[in-house]
């Protein structure tokens, strides 16, 4: 099979909380399915870095790891706000999956068949569509943690944690 038409699925977890190994779960069970197709896990270096060094790919030689910026700007000190690297994760993002996504394809040649990401990454699908290839939502939580992202503005407003 050319690398061309060769199947390759490019991952994006969300890199937080139990979601990127949620993902990784599924990404090595696909894999072990499929050896012929590549699959390629994008994620940001301290997730990274967690994940793997509860998870090893050994045995898995179709995934490959790849590193994208978390949007923390070099030299930043947190405030000791949790959700600070998320939000600053979020003002990096797309752009963060799109160019690493980019320099890939363009080393290797490789071109990506199929996207599966995060449910959180709505962009996902975007970029899914205009390279032409499937996107699957993968969403980690059940229904309670949906209402609960539906229901966030208002939460956070009873919580005071709009700055308004």
């Amino acid at each position: 099979m050319s690398m061309e038409k060769k199947a390759h699925v490019a991952a994006f977890p969300f890199p937080f909380g139990s979601h990127p190994t949620a993902l990784l779960h599924l990404v090595q069970r696909l894999a072990a399915a499929t050896p012929a197709v590549e699959f390629s896990y994008f994620n940001t270096t301290n997730s990274n870095q967690k994940v793997f060094s509860k998870m090893k790919l050994n045995g898995y030689d179709n995934i490959r790891s790849y590193n994208i910026d978390d949007g923390v700007p070099e030299g930043h000190v947190f405030s000791g706000n949790p959700v600070e690297a998320i939000e600053l994760f979020i003002k990096a993002t797309p752009l963060n999956f799109r160019k690493r996504l980019e320099e890939l394809v363009e080393a290797t040649g490789l071109k990506v068949t199929c996207l599966l990401t995060d449910a959180f990454l709505g962009f996902s699908a975007d970029i899914a569509e205009e390279m032409g290839i499937p996107w699957v939502a993968f969403w980690t939580a059940g229904p309670t943690a949906l209402s609960l992202h539906m229901y966030s503005d208002p939460i956070h407003r009873n919580l005071g944690l709009t700055g308004e």
